[in-house]
């Protein structure tokens, strides 16, 4: 006779399923994007293929926030608590970024080697990041 599952082991591997899920898609993602950027730069393929290729790590990144939503659902409050400071950090300091960008290229300084649109991206998920640590250490979590 088997052994029945108590609801909390249940509930323990669906977190966790969900929570693998969004790692695996945020890799998902991770590996169309820094590939779609590396060939779209160069230049290696036809216009309408380099459309099609800029689109995949969108759809990839749309499915991975998704994912991450569902992590989130299943979060206790205090994670909760962590990741929506993070995102809140992460966006402010991305804003602050942008408007530092704007205000610098309307006084005729700006460097697009480091400030692109491309390095953009690696900038919110740094700041993101930097949000993450602060509001960990915050909660103690």
């Amino acid at each position: 006779m088997q052994a029945k599952h108590s609801t909390s082991e249940l509930m323990e591997r669906s977190v966790k399923k969900v929570n693998q899920n969004s790692v695996i898609f945020a890799l998902i993602y991770g590996a169309t994007y820094l590939p779609a950027a590396w060939l779209l730069k160069h230049q290696l393929v036809s216009k309408p293929f380099s459309i099609i290729i800029a689109i995949v790590p969108i759809v990839t990144f749309a499915v991975f926030v998704l994912k991450l939503i569902k992590a989130f659902s299943v979060m206790d409050e205090v994670k909760q608590r962590v990741q929506l400071e993070a995102v809140v950090i992460g966006f402010s300091l991305t804003a602050m970024l942008i408007m530092l960008l704007f205000l610098l290229e309307l006084c005729g300084v700006t460097n697009p080697g480091w400030f692109g649109y491309g390095h953009l991206v690696a900038y919110c998920w740094l700041f993101y990041f930097v949000g993450w640590f602060v509001s960990k250490k915050k909660y103690g979590v």
